[in-house]
């Protein structure tokens, strides 16, 4: 839980106490940039039929001066804090808002009002009334931070949704998030309810008309699996409610994505249960955990579809031998050159640089698939469960991740690591040796 007392802004920058000088009557700065000062909450509220969008941002409390924020193509229209303008930089060529606020040594909030564009491609807002940020779209959208290491809470409000549609978005997400997880999509839904889980969790999916049968069918087994998450590797942060809803993408497109509270998944994959149950572990790792730079995208990815196969293997065992059997497919068609896990962090684009393949989710979970052929299940779980509450709510690494392994089971991963996440050969199915 993030405890914040008091908040800043310009008009009250010396009530907050400052160590840095600044009064009332002190002219703001002149805008500064200052790429490291954090976002910590995010109150965003959109128009979509003007779309004209109002964003409240809070930074952490920074001892620098000025303050940058990713802004793609919105036109900015103004950006203030309590009521007093702010100076502002919207470098267009750059994509980035660099702000004239003053260091402090409380949260600072500024309130920006802007124009956006709709974007396909899987870039921004789409006209067909989904969202979908990730990896660095977000500026697309609202201004932010892109980076997975960058942490913020939310709250989302939707104005100017056609009588015809029920849009369906999470009002709030209480625990830190990275900034690709808030999203909403329009459409005509309707709800169904699956249950709860042993701690309360409701769980539920929205579908669109003609889709009943596929939403029941992927989502058979969605609460026990969830509750298996929960019992296994602990809390769910992200509030009282989980959400599957089906999403109008483009045809050809397939799969999810893990817009906890309500994940995204494709119409065409809603009768899929690993599907569902895949984007369901991202509660865990890739959003309950966030991965510290994009190098380490196989702690999310292939985690979380080891983390699928091993609950449906658990609470539908001939479904979960059915996932091992697509994995397998999916591996003999992965390229030994494909990145999985480079060794560096902050200069791997994620998308440019290869790394968004099948590589890192398919040689990800044997990893861990053969970790647990030579621990042990159990023992993997526990593991996971010990991860998961060390770095909940934070950023971590994949060596983070094999330091666990080993503390936890006494066995040192690094060789097994080394075999199917580094390796351009790509190891037979079996444990780790």
């Amino acid at each position: 839980m993030r405890a914040v007392l008091r908040t800043c802004s310009l008009a009250t920058i010396a009530a907050c106490g400052s160590s840095h000088g600044h009064s009332v009557d002190a002219p703001p700065p002149a805008p500064t940039a200052n790429p490291t000062r954090d976002v910590v909450d995010t109150k965003l509220s959109f128009d979509l039929t003007l779309h004209t969008g109002t964003a409240s941002i809070t930074f952490a409390p920074s001892t620098d001066p000025g303050a940058n924020l990713e802004i793609g193509d919105l036109a900015i229209h103004s950006v203030a804090s309590a009521g007093t303008a702010v100076p502002y930089d919207a470098m267009t060529t750059a994509a980035t808002l660099v702000l004239g606020v003053p260091a402090s040594d409380q949260p600072l909030t500024v309130d920006i009002a802007f124009n956006w564009l709709n974007h396909e491609n899987f870039t921004g807002a789409s006209h067909s009334g989904y969202t979908l940020i990730w990896p660095y779209y977000c500026g697309n959208l609202f201004p932010c931070h892109s980076a997975p290491a960058d942490g913020t809470t939310f709250s989302l409000s939707l104005s100017g949704v056609s009588t015809a549609l029920t849009a369906v978005y999470p009002t709030t997400i209480p625990s830190v998030a990275p900034a690709y997880q808030i999203a909403w999509t329009t459409d005509q839904y309707t709800e169904l309810p699956l249950g709860a889980t042993t701690a309360g969790t409701q769980i539920s999916t929205f579908y669109r008309p003609n889709e009943l049968a596929n939403a029941t069918k992927g989502t058979a087994h969605l609460v026990a699996a969830f509750d298996w998450f929960e019992k296994t590797l602990g809390p769910y942060h992200f509030g009282p409610k989980f959400s599957s809803a089906s999403v109008n993408w483009p045809a050809g497109a397939y799969g999810g994505m893990e817009h906890h509270p309500i994940v995204h998944i494709a119409s065409a994959a809603m009768n899929d249960e690993t599907t569902h149950v895949h984007e369901s572990a991202h509660g865990w790792f890739g959003d309950g955990i966030r991965i510290a730079c994009w190098e380490d995208f196989v702690l999310s990815e292939g985690t979380v579809s080891y983390l699928a196969a091993r609950a449906l293997d658990v609470v539908a065992p001939t479904v979960g031998a059915a996932t091992w059997q697509t994995y397998q497919t999916q591996l003999a068609g992965v390229a030994g050159t494909d990145p999985v896990w480079p060794q560096s962090c902050g200069v791997v684009d994620v998308i440019k640089d290869n790394l968004f393949t099948q590589a890192p989710y398919m040689r990800g979970a044997f990893f861990y698939r053969a970790v647990a052929d030579k621990v042990g299940a159990a023992q993997l779980d526990g593991a996971l469960a010990m991860f998961y509450q060390t770095y909940a709510g934070k950023p971590a690494h994949m060596s983070d991740m094999l330091t666990t392994i080993h503390t936890v089971t006494g066995y040192d991963p690094t060789t097994c690591a080394q075999m199917w996440l580094q390796s351009t050969t790509i190891p037979a199915i079996a444990p780790c040796p």
